[in-house]
């Protein structure tokens, strides 16, 4: 801030392109007879105390959004999501725990996907950075009570299949300057 001449220099980022995918299968496995179809994904929670799981209480979407997405500004764009899927579980006496499956989600999108579309020189040139917002998190669970699995760990498990979808919200952005002239009001000290 210059207080002589009355100037405030500030920077903004501004989204230059945008693209919206909605309802997005990010947690999920691809048919082996219909590759274009998705599949719940098999997975294996750990037993309580031995004891097998009757009901998932809760489920939790949990990823850093600065940390866990990678974006490559490559002629495309490629997104890759890290994130934890939480489950809070119950056994038949009522006894509960926390179970975390770890998942990964990426994407390819295409240039012209984007709203306005872009050109790779205009990506190469516009853009300097981009922001990954996940919204809308669905879950598509069924729990098989009366199967087992073994963990990753080796340990009894109750298997579940598992879908999970989202909006992703994808902003191409880079920075630009803003320049605020006027005059400032100083207030006097009493």
């Amino acid at each position: 801030m210059d207080t002589k001449n009355g100037t405030i220099e500030l920077f903004a980022q501004v989204v230059v392109a945008k693209n919206v995918q909605r309802d997005e299968p990010i947690f999920f496995c691809t048919d082996p007879v219909n590759p274009n179809r998705v599949i719940p994904f098999r997975i294996c929670l750990e037993n309580v105390d031995s004891d097998p799981i009757v009901a998932i209480e809760n489920i939790i979407f949990d990823f850093n959004r600065k940390e866990d997405v990678t974006v490559n500004l490559t002629g495309n764009v490629t997104i890759t999501l890290k994130f934890d899927l939480v489950f809070l579980v119950k056994d038949a006496s009522g006894n509960r725990a926390v179970r975390v499956i770890p998942g990964t989600f990426t994407k390819i999108i295409q240039l012209h996907e984007f709203s306005p579309s872009l050109t790779p020189a205009e990506l190469a040139e516009e853009v300097e950075d981009a922001e990954v917002l996940v919204r809308n998190v669905r879950f598509d669970v069924i729990l098989h009570r009366n199967d087992e699995c073994t963990s990753q760990q080796g340990n009894r498990g109750t298997p579940a299949d598992v879908l999970v979808f989202a909006d992703l919200i994808v902003k191409l952005t880079r920075f630009t300057d803003v320049v605020v002239v006027g005059e400032l009001d100083m207030l006097e000290k009493i």
